[in-house]
């Protein structure tokens, strides 16, 4: 049983303040919720002011997800013993910190690094909030509590896109890192007059660090591999890989299976420690026991099948809006409104219909409405997609989801003891990360691969891009630039009086590859005239050769986007599935 360190007395100067404890919870966990939803729409900003690759501006978002997932629970168990407000400030520090390094970065390894930092400092914070509310609220009022916190998520998954997309469109994706910091502050001081400190007195707690080393290792070496595949090769080596200045060295075999494999291996080695630890009596950091309550054991992979395709659809969507239609940040933010607003206004009709027929319908009718509408996606985009199609498909999207997880949450812990609530929900948010991991790494490699096959498909087909001077010599850089989230319009471009901008190959990156300048040569890119190889005036391609370029761009691009709904309806798909073997309160009772 878990006890506090200060009277519990209701006329204590933090009792009267209670209210404004739960503002400054509800206000953190909206600043945790709404920089991974800003992050989708400030992708193509970065990816554009970096001069970024497609992989590096997805692990802008996954490494996030990662270290919050790879350190949760080990954090969580830090603050039942040294003190809940202690790690909430601590918390609230290091994501402050990395939101003002995440904004000041001047490069894209950078920036990722501290989104990293980001990460952790969401892992500290996020297991106390829960905490300080059920220590802080009684009866009626901790139900109100956890009501508002609740709801609050959903207003800050709404609003996400939208501040983002206002912000990028009137300041730079910067500000919408800076904004973060007095919020920040406000709620490191706010937290020091509002909240009372509290911790678990009753008992040592076992820090499982081994554990959390081999949890966070193995699925940072399973997403490195599938983020990385078609950049190392997905067997054999295509490029070299280096770090710290020591290069992979076989020739016979890419690091990313050995990757891959390397990542299950400690992932398997991470369920075998946990095990004993559980067998010793010692309390382990994932608790596989657990696993005999069926509720949790197929909530957990429901769970995690939701968010990988909610996050992976989400980052999909977001740079075909942007990279592909060509809205704007804020556009593209309004254009998501509907995903989050009807998901916001299912999550209590949820509650109204679970009451008289059980959560476990509401969560696999709304499974089966995500699965249709991600097929319905798939089916739709085309490069003459609207905006307002997508828009439709994904509201209705929203709607499943809001029945969803308004009901997953509590359902996943309904058998569970009361004394392992702690640990199994801690379980249930780690894995929920760990699904927004996987979704932004796989969909990312289904809308890399899809485009690059498709549009040297369309270079092989397509007798008007055949036609222009530059395709043949330059087909690796224009692949390259179609897997960036970036809008490009070449009929605009070869419409101009000089042509094609030579300035538009003329990178470090976008020369990657390229034939190379004999000794002596000068750099014809750089001097104004044809990249080395290619034959002919690029500046003689036509505005019809730049429509044609343009629309071979759109066809690929839709086509990742199609496979990667298709891929996200598929793992929905399964998720309904499992979520049919998960037990009804409603029905248990009536059988009672």
């Amino acid at each position: 049983m878990s006890t506090v360190s200060v009277p519990q007395e209701g006329n204590t100067p933090h009792d009267r303040r209670r209210w404004y404890a739960l503002l400054i919870l509800s206000l953190s966990l909206m600043l945790v919720i709404m920089d991974s939803t800003i992050v989708n729409v400030a992708i193509p900003s970065i990816s554009e002011d970096f001069d970024a690759s497609f992989n590096s501006v997805e692990w802008v978002n996954t490494i996030y997800s990662l270290v919050y997932a790879a350190t949760l629970i080990l954090w969580g168990k830090i603050g039942d013993q040294y003190g809940r407000r202690l790690m909430f400030l601590i918390g609230v520090v290091i994501f402050g910190l990395g939101s003002g390094l995440v904004g000041a970065a001047s490069s894209i390894e950078m920036l990722i690094a501290m989104r990293a930092l980001q990460g952790l400092g969401a892992a500290v914070l996020s297991p106390s909030t829960l905490s300080i509310i059920t220590t802080t609220f009684k009866g009626k009022e901790r139900g109100i509590a956890f009501g508002i916190w609740g709801a609050t998520a959903g207003v800050a998954a709404a609003l996400g896109p939208l501040l983002g997309g206002w912000v990028i469109t009137n300041a730079s994706w910067r500000w919408a890192f800076y904004i973060n910091i007095p919020v920040v502050v406000a709620a490191f001081f706010g937290s020091l007059w509002a909240i009372r400190e509290a911790r678990d007195l009753t008992s040592k707690h076992y820090f499982d660090i081994v554990g959390t080393l081999l949890g966070g290792f193995g699925l940072a070496g399973i997403v490195f591999g599938i983020i990385e595949g078609q950049s190392y090769g997905w067997w054999k080596p295509e490029r070299d890989f280096s770090v710290l200045g020591v290069t992979w060295p076989s020739d016979a075999i890419s690091i990313v299976p050995v990757s891959i494999i390397g990542g299950l291996l400690l992932l398997l080695l991470f369920a075998w420690y946990e095990i004993r630890l559980e067998r010793r009596g010692t309390e382990p950091l994932f608790e596989f026991g657990l696993f005999r309550f069926r509720s949790y054991r197929y909530g957990l992979l429901t769970g995690m099948i939701v968010n990988l395709g909610e996050i992976g659809v989400l980052f999909a969507a977001t740079l075909f809006l942007q990279g592909t239609k060509g809205l704007s940040a804020l556009d593209t933010g309004i254009a998501l409104l509907p995903l989050a607003g009807l998901a916001f206004v299912a999550a209590p009709l949820a509650g109204s219909f679970s009451a008289r027929i059980g959560p476990k319908w509401i969560i696999t009718t709304g499974m089966i409405i995500e699965a249709i509408m991600l097929l319905l996606l798939s089916l739709a985009i085309t490069p003459d997609v609207t905006v307002t199609t997508i828009a439709l498909i994904l509201g209705f999207y929203g709607l499943g989801l809001g029945l969803t997880i308004a009901q997953l949450q509590n359902l996943v812990l309904y058998d569970i003891p009361n004394d392992k609530s702690g640990i199994a929900s801690g379980a249930n948010s780690t894995i929920r990360q760990v699904g927004a991991a996987l979704g932004i790494a796989i969909i990312g490699t289904v809308l890399t691969t899809t485009t690059a096959n498709t549009l040297r498909d369309e270079f092989q087909t397509d007798s008007d891009l055949a036609a222009v001077p530059f395709v043949g010599a330059m087909e690796d850089q224009l692949v390259a630039m179609a897997q960036q989230p970036i809008f490009f319009d070449f009929e605009e471009m070869f419409s101009q009086p000089g042509g094609m901008p030579m300035g538009l190959f003329g990178s470090p990156d976008s020369a990657e590859g390229m034939p190379p300048v004999a000794a002596g040569e000068p750099d014809a890119a750089s001097e104004g005239g044809p990249p080395p190889g290619v034959s002919g005036d690029p500046g003689a391609a036509t505005a019809v050769q730049g429509q044609a370029l343009d629309r071979a761009f759109d066809t690929s691009r839709s086509s990742a986007m199609a496979n990667a709904a298709l891929v996200a309806a598929f793992f929905v798909g399964i998720g309904a599935l499992s979520s049919l073997r998960m037990p009804n309160p409603k029905e248990v009772a009536a059988h009672r």
